[in-house]
């Protein structure tokens, strides 16, 4: 018999499973029981098989078949790409918070820095070899998150964006705080008072000292400028030492106003709350994994946002 070589295409994976099992099992009737086929059709494989190699592949050795030459050469090489597709294709190992060593990405504005503890207590409790990478807020929300250079976001809900998903979290309020005895917090602070004294100011790059900039031009009350700093972090730690004011994340605040002994009031114009969300691409919506995280910071920020409410 004269055989005419034909390539056999890459995507004709039934065929080159059909050529794997005829390889492997050497026998027509047990490779054709392996696909759970019929031997006619086992057969008829091997005979296009044969065309598209232009070589006979399997022989009759005696009672037994033999691979050709060509055959023996391509049955170790196709084993192992039919192995690597069968790992590509095959369902992912589920994933247990409790042994994932797995390091989650979090883009977070600086205003939302407090609250971090809280996530991370959280996190380690259900999930101890887990990692967290905190990022700053990046200028192009959807594109960081489209591109996987961050996995969640949290922080002020925009307009919606396609592929991207928002859960909207609550809201941040505003409270001033000053040193404990400061004079302006005699009793309410007024509008003399806020003027008064110098403040400290957040600039980080994030729009939310700009919306509260932008309401008292709003209500022409002026802030004098004492210092600024790079964080919200910062900005207790200057208070506690001077008769500076800050205007603060009244929801996010509470620890540090025990810890440095600060006076929490309510600010003397009305200041805008700031809605936070959580957002992540819909191309990971589905990932085992990324729920959990999901989860997990939606409990917590829920939780510490509602500490304002009401």
């Amino acid at each position: 018999m004269v055989y005419i070589p034909i390539m056999v295409p890459v995507d004709d994976l039934p065929l080159l499973a059909a050529l794997d099992a005829l390889l492997s099992e050497r026998h027509v009737t047990r490779a054709a029981r392996r696909l759970g086929i019929t031997q006619s059709s086992m057969s008829h494989h091997l005979a296009r098989l044969r065309l598209r190699f232009g070589d006979a592949l399997l022989v009759r050795a005696g009672r037994a078949m033999a691979l050709t030459p060509r055959a023996e050469a391509m049955a170790g090489p196709l084993r192992e790409a039919l192995d690597a597709v069968r790992r590509a294709v095959a369902d992912a190992d589920p994933f247990d918070p409790a042994t994932t060593s797995r390091t989650f990405t979090l883009a977070t504005p600086d205003l939302l820095a407090p609250a971090l503890p809280d996530l991370l207590a959280a996190m380690n409790a259900a999930a101890p070899g887990a990692g967290l990478r905190a990022l700053a807020q990046p200028v192009d929300a959807p594109a960081a998150l489209a591109s996987g250079a961050c996995e969640l976001l949290l922080g002020a809900a925009p307009a919606s964006a396609p592929g991207v998903v928002l859960k909207r979290l609550g809201a941040i309020h505003w409270c001033v705080l000053a040193r404990r005895g400061h004079p302006a917090f005699a009793g309410r602070l007024t509008v003399a008072a806020w003027e008064r004294y110098p403040h400290v100011v957040v600039r980080s790059g994030n729009a939310s000292p700009n919306r509260v900039a932008r309401a008292l031009e709003g209500a022409g009350v002026k802030r004098r400028v004492g210092v600024a700093v790079p964080g919200f972090l910062a900005a207790p730690w200057v208070v506690a030492r001077t008769d500076m004011l800050f205007t603060a994340p009244r929801e996010l605040v509470g620890e540090v106003v025990r810890a440095l002994d600060l006076v929490m009031l309510d600010p003397p114009v009305a200041l805008p709350a700031i809605p936070v969300a959580a957002m992540w691409h819909e191309r990971v919506d589905g990932d085992a994994g990324h729920r959990w995280l999901r989860g997990v910071v939606v409990k917590a920020l829920k939780a510490r946002l509602a500490v304002g409410e009401g």
